[in-house]
């Protein structure tokens, strides 16, 4: 099928945000010890995925208010201080160099952007994609980036919400679009948003949303696009 726009995902896609420690998102882990710290609040990496990481992968801006609640918690501030945090540790891991662009990144993203208009569809806050994309030099490659807003409310449109992808669309004027990410709750968004999607399959999992296709690293899309 021919396209018009390829839209990429960003963490795990096109930058690879687990970091150096021996705990992968250590950084992450870090970021949002800090803001615990603030409350305090004291949990394990363990506790942290139980708790909160979970909750707010399944149930979105539900389950963050559960967490809220369980740790008597006021969620608006906590909230604030949650997305300022991971924002200035993000940002200083893609300093540092911890947080780094993938295997090819640049090669691909441009034999990628000789044939298709490109765009980046990023469940990271605004903040965080707005500097990748500078920092990393991306910027030539894309018309357009997107990430999320950093308050509350603003979960809602993680994905699997089409809610960025179709905006893209709408402003490329096309629905002839494909989603390449590495999750697959961005398969089901691509699906909702009636677009074509690739899953970038690192390892052997079970597929739960049928993307159009699977490949193992971003590399492929040499071939295959």
């Amino acid at each position: 099928m021919r396209y018009d726009v390829v839209i990429l995902d960003m963490d795990g896609t096109i930058l690879d945000s687990r970091g150096n420690a021996d705990i992968e998102y250590k950084w992450a882990y870090d970021a949002f010890e800090r803001t615990l710290a603030r409350f305090g609040v004291r949990l394990t990496i363990d506790q942290i995925n139980e708790y909160f990481l979970k909750p707010l992968i399944l149930r979105g801006r539900l389950g963050v208010l559960e967490f809220c609640e369980r740790f008597g918690l006021d969620c608006e501030l906590f909230w604030s201080f949650r997305e300022q945090d991971v924002i200035d540790a993000k940002i200083d891991a893609m300093r540092r160099g911890e947080i780094k662009l993938v295997n090819a990144a640049k090669r691909v993203l441009s034999y990628l952007s000789r044939k298709y208009e490109l765009a980046v569809v990023s469940d990271s806050q605004q903040e965080c994609v707005d500097f990748a994309m500078q920092h990393f030099g991306l910027t030539p490659f894309f018309k357009f980036w997107y990430g999320r807003g950093s308050r509350l409310e603003d979960i809602d449109f993680r994905k699997p919400n089409p809610h960025y992808i179709n905006l893209v669309l709408h402003k490329l004027h096309t629905r002839e679009a494909i989603l390449v990410d590495d999750s697959q709750l961005g398969v089901l968004a691509a699906k909702r948003a009636g677009i074509a999607s690739i899953l970038i399959l690192k390892e052997p999992m079970k597929i739960k949303y049928e993307p159009t296709h699977v490949i193992r690293d971003l590399t492929e899309l040499e071939m295959l696009l």
